[in-house]
């Protein structure tokens, strides 16, 4: 019995709760990083006297940053393992933040945000895999619902950090406090967190199997003499992502995070400047209720995920915000259903982004995991990139939030949909047939081999 079989069979210990609060820990610090520019807008510009377009530009660079640092640092996870990518993406982000507090102009905080997006971008590729090759697969919906919960609040600590902060010493002062704490993340990591034991079964060298041996020891498992024998060869991060078996569901996919990280980073970044126009209390509460109402939801979504698909249940998330967002937009001027209604939304694209997440690894094999869900990743970024820069030229042009949340709100329900084509495309025997393909192919290669050297 390999590693894996021996964590899916036991039950969760407490080095693995610690890993995963490690993991939530970092997450937390994730979502402060690169949702604090949304608190620091309205002074930011006021400073500088920036117009609607630069504040969009500074929003995005933090986003073009992690859509970089999903798709070009995550496969350094694959090829070296997850807990180096884990360190190097947090020494980026405690640099971009730190630096980003004495930036003179908008272009140097703006280049400051896209190193701040890098790293941060290579977390969030590379942390929902360590929490799934972490967890038995019974409890992985759930665990990964609850590590979903770091970014909202994330959220939440930005904006109680920001209101202090703001009114004392000023918006740079949040963005010390988010490098002090990104860096305080960073000992702890060097410290406590382990490699991945579905990493290290890829290297099946003596130094690998010590690892796993000391980590399985830490986790109250019995320990291997050698790594289980393996029938397939492993496959190239490229095919396990774009074969023809799994191209479909991997494009899928990729529409799905693509379009549902548009509206999330939409509404989680010009939601509390498009309400502060008119009134800059209720625009704070506005950011609060969004990221509140995704901490509840994460929470919700982990215990629905004990009984149903997490996949299935992101299809009804999906679905829910796309009706919220419309609702949004035809209550823009009632206060209380607003706030209401806000709160909702940012339940269910939280509760949605913790589904996917907890789909994307399964659709893939080991050796290409973080590959793939930091590929997915960064296509989720492009639209979280493209949204927050077509909303600055629209309220440019007069648009309000009616309009825009409008906009928004077909285009999350067909997320809902290609998550649902996911589901009847994925079935575990597809996967095997895939693996089985591969083997088979790798098999005949060899075999061919052994004939031409005779």
């Amino acid at each position: 019995m390999g590693a894996r079989e021996l964590i899916d069979a036991a039950p969760v210990s407490r080095f693995q709760v610690r890993v995963v609060a490690i993991c939530l820990l970092l997450s937390v610090i994730d979502g402060f990083d690169i949702l604090v520019m949304a608190f620091a807008a309205t002074p930011v510009a006021k400073e500088w006297g920036l117009n609607g377009s630069v504040v969009g530009l500074l929003l995005s660079a933090g986003l073009v940053g992690m859509a970089l640092g999903s798709g070009l640092l995550s496969p350094l996870a694959d090829r070296v393992g997850r807990r180096p990518l884990t360190v190097l993406s947090l020494v980026l982000a405690t640099t971009g933040m730190a630096l980003g507090a004495l930036a003179a102009d908008a272009l140097q905080l703006g280049l400051l945000r896209l190193v701040t997006g890098i790293g941060v971008g290579g977390l969030v590729a590379g942390l929902p895999v360590m929490v799934a090759e972490f967890t038995p697969l019974r409890r992985r919906g759930t665990v990964i619902a609850v590590y979903a919960t770091g970014l909202p609040l994330g959220g939440v600590l930005g904006g109680l950090v920001a209101t202090a902060a703001i009114s004392g010493i000023g918006w740079r002062g949040t963005f010390l406090v988010g490098a002090a704490l990104t860096a305080v993340m960073l000992l702890v990591v060097l410290a406590l967190l382990p490699e991945s034991i579905d990493y290290l079964a890829l290297q099946r060298t003596p130094a690998a199997l010590r690892r796993t041996n000391s980590t399985l020891r830490k986790m109250n498992l019995p320990t291997m003499t050698a790594f289980p024998p393996t029938e397939a060869t492993p496959v190239g991060r490229v095919a396990a992502v774009l074969s023809r078996p799994i191209l479909r569901r991997t494009l899928l996919l990729w529409l799905a995070m693509f379009l549902l990280m548009a509206g999330f980073y939409f509404a989680a970044s010009w939601l509390p400047r498009l309400i502060g126009q008119s009134d800059p209390a209720l625009a704070a509460n506005a950011g609060l209720l969004l990221n509140v109402g995704g901490v509840v939801a994460c929470l919700l979504f982990a215990g629905a995920a004990l009984r149903a698909s997490s996949g299935r249940l992101a299809v009804g998330t999906l679905i829910t915000t796309g009706i919220a967002s419309a609702l949004i937009g035809l209550l823009a001027d009632h206060v209380v259903l607003l706030l209401i209604v806000t709160c909702i939304l940012g339940m269910a694209m939280n509760a949605s982004g913790a589904g996917l997440y907890a789909l994307a690894p399964t659709l893939y094999p080991a050796e290409a995991r973080t590959t793939a869900v930091g590929w997915a990743s960064a296509v989720g970024r492009i639209g979280a990139i493209a949204s927050p820069l077509l909303v600055g030229l629209l309220v440019g042009a007069g648009w309000t939030a009616g309009p825009l949340f409008l906009l928004f709100a077909p285009p999350l329900i067909v997320a809902g949909l290609a998550v649902l084509l996911i589901l009847r495309s994925s079935t575990p025997t597809q996967r095997s047939r895939f693996t089985r393909k591969v083997s088979g192919q790798a098999s005949t290669a060899t075999a061919l081999r052994r004939v031409v050297r005779g």
